[in-house]
Formats: C-alpha cells, sequence, structure tokens
C-alpha cells in the first residue's frame, strides 16, 4: 500500500478533499512525491486518494501533474544525497552501538598535546581530564572568595528563567543586573533552583573589573593560547542550574573548579536530534522523558553521562548534544582558545 507521509504528522483528510476547484493539501502534495519517488505505482495513489474523499478526475489529474513535474527529478536526487548521507551516519551509530561502554566517557589525566589532538580532538571524542586544573590558582575559587573579592564589582546575571520554558535562548529578556556580593547572597540562600545564573552570555570576563580572574586559569600552553577574555567563560549559580540540551560550535575544554555538575551527552551522529527535533542550537526532546517518545530512533538514543568533580574538566567536541546540570552551588570555566583553529560556526543542522 502506499505509505503515509512520513517524517511528519499522519494528515486528516484534506479539509478541500471534496471540493474538486480546490489545490490537494500541501501534506497529500508531499505524500504523493514521496510515493512516486519510492517508486510506488500511480494508480495504486490515485486509489489512494479516492479512498480518502478525492474525487476520481481529481485524483488523476493530481497525481498526473505531480508525476510530470519537472522538479520531480530534483527532488529525487535531493532524497538520494539524503539517503546517501543517512548511510554515512548509520555506519558511524553502527559502529558506536557496537563500543563496549557505548554510554561512557573516558577519564584519564591529561596527555601530551600531540596525543590529545589525535586521540580526542580528531577522533571527535569526549574525554574528561581528571587532573585539568591542578596548579591553577583559580582552583581555591569559592562563592565566599567571590563574594570578598569582588563583592562590589556589578555583574549582569540571567533571572526569572524558571517562568520562562525556552530560558536559555531567550536569554536576552533575563539579564539583570547587580553586585557581585548581592548575586552570591542569592545564590546560597536560593536552595535548588534554576531561576538565577551567571552564565557565558553574560560575558562576566569580558568586564574590566574581573579581568584579574584571567591570571587564575594555567591551562596547558601546548593545548591553548594564553586565555583571554573572550577566549573562556565563567559560570556561577545554585544547585538545579539546567542547560538545556544543545550543541556548540566549537570545541570546549569545560572545567569544573567548585562543586558537581552532571552532563549527559549525546553523539551528533544520533540523527533523532536532526530535523524536526532541532530548533537553533537546541534539541526539544526531553531526555527524561525519551522511553515514552512516538520515534523509536529517540527512545534508542545512546546517552553518555559523566559527574564532573572539582578539579576535573571535559572535552566537549563541537556538535555534540549535551544538558548540564548543577548538583552542588558551582563555579564553572569553559575554555576556547586552543592551539587549533576552532570555529565550526556553518554546523547549524537546527537552522
Amino acid at each position: 500500500m502506499p505509505r503515509s507521509p512520513s517524517r511528519r504528522p499522519r494528515p486528516r483528510r484534506p479539509a478541500d478533499a471534496d471540493a474538486s476547484t480546490a489545490a490537494l493539501a500541501v501534506a497529500w502534495r508531499g505524500w504523493l512525491v514521496e510515493n512516486l519517488l519510492a517508486g510506488v505505482a500511480p494508480a495504486r495513489l490515485v486509489d489512494g486518494l479516492v479512498a480518502r474523499g478525492v474525487p476520481p478526475a481529481r485524483a488523476r489529474r493530481e497525481v498526473a501533474a505531480t508525476a510530470a513535474s519537472p522538479l520531480l527529478p530534483v527532488c529525487g536526487e535531493l532524497t538520494a544525497r539524503a539517503r546517501r548521507l543517512e548511510l554515512a551516519h548509520a555506519l558511524r551509530r553502527a559502529h558506536d552501538r557496537h563500543d563496549p561502554a557505548p554510554t561512557a566517557v573516558p577519564r584519564r589525566t591529561t596527555p601530551p598535546a600531540e596525543v590529545f589532538f589525535r586521540d580526542h580532538w580528531a577522533a571527535h571524542r569526549p574525554v574528561v581530564l581528571t587532573d585539568a586544573t591542578a596548579g591553577w590558582p583559580a582552583r581555591p575559587w569559592t562563592p565566599a572568595w567571590f563574594r570578598a573579592r569582588f563583592g562590589r564589582v556589578r555583574v549582569e546575571v540571567t533571572t526569572g528563567r524558571e517562568a520562562d520554558p525556552e530560558y536559555d535562548a531567550n536569554v536576552d529578556a533575563h539579564r539583570t543586573s547587580m553586585t557581585m556580593a548581592r548575586f552570591i547572597d542569592r545564590v546560597l540562600a536560593a536552595g535548588h533552583s534554576n531561576d538565577l545564573y551567571l552564565v557565558a552570555n553574560n560575558r562576566a570576563l569580558e568586564r574590566p573589573a574581573l579581568r584579574p580572574l584571567l591570571a587564575g586559569l594555567r591551562p596547558p600552553p601546548d593545548l591553548f593560547h594564553p586565555p583571554g577574555p573572550t577566549g573562556c567563560s565563567l559560570w556561577i549559580g545554585p544547585a538545579g542550574t539546567i542547560t538545556p540540551l544543545h550543541h556548540d560550535t566549537t570545541n570546549i575544554l569545560f572545567c569544573q573548579l567548585h562543586g558537581r555538575k552532571r552532563i549527559e551527552l549525546v553523539s551528533p551522529s544520533e540523527s533523532a536530534l536532526l530535523g524536526a527535533t532541532a530548533r537553533g542550537f537546541y534539541s526539544t526532546i526531553d531526555l527524561d522523558r525519551r522511553a515514552d517518545h512516538p520515534h523509536p530512533a529517540v527512545r534508542a538514543l545512546q546517552v553518555r553521562e559523566v559527574v564532573l568533580a572539582p578539579g576535573e574538566a571535559l572535552f566537549l567536541p563541537a556538535g555534540w548534544w549535551h544538558r548540564v546540570t548543577a548538583l552542588d552551588v558551582s563555579i564553572s570555566l569553559s575554555l576556547l582558545s586552543w592551539r587549533r583553529p576552532n570555529d565550526f560556526d556553518w554546523y547549524r543542522p537546527g537552522a
């Protein structure tokens, strides 16, 4: 039998099905194109439309016009190209699923630069570096230290997040200015909350009064250029802050300095996170409810989980989807100034 439209909601009977002069519903035109490209006989498509209430003469005209359209071969070539790309993704997924620990993220001490760039950067493979911040002056940072050292400095933070389901994408609507002392007091009093957070988009390290913080960062010089205000980002918040499932267009070393964070990762080879489920840099998939999702590819997602303790860092390759949850009051840094080209802004599957 001809297939119902795929990768889109199953259409109801078109509202214009009995109007012989009205245009066929868009969903049914797509249905015709998809089935013609799949090799379904035109006569069977006519029968399918008639069974759904389209008058026979009109059904024959619609099928004939679609089959004769000069755009149909173009659609065929685009479909073939998409299928070839899907095969490449499927091959990668098949290998990933034969990984003896497909949901594990390896942990190791920081290797020499040539080993890191070969085994993780070039391989596009996340890794936890257990000694990443050893010896940094920033290691003793705590909320109390920030309050004592920078209490009078005004900082921009995000507030009112819990009332907005799109709080991370709508960061401009949640920008609030306050002193560091006021912010730290609110963080410590918040308990478990996602309502208050200093995030990368607040660009704290670009503020002249906070530039001295850069002297506390000592990443391996064979991996990174000296950190500058635009090459790293600061995160401070209470337990319970969540950065929703998204991907970045740069490779990141995410360093945990105070408290713990849980990071859930999904490979970009998981095609269930592409297409309709991708919105900009974000995914509409709820990882907590994926077992109930109607699409089997979403239910089968391989999610890797890691809890970063103070002093540890996660290498997060560009394009890897991730959700970040603070388990404690936390202070984190993300480093971007690698000694390799690190701009993959063209990677926008949700565009």
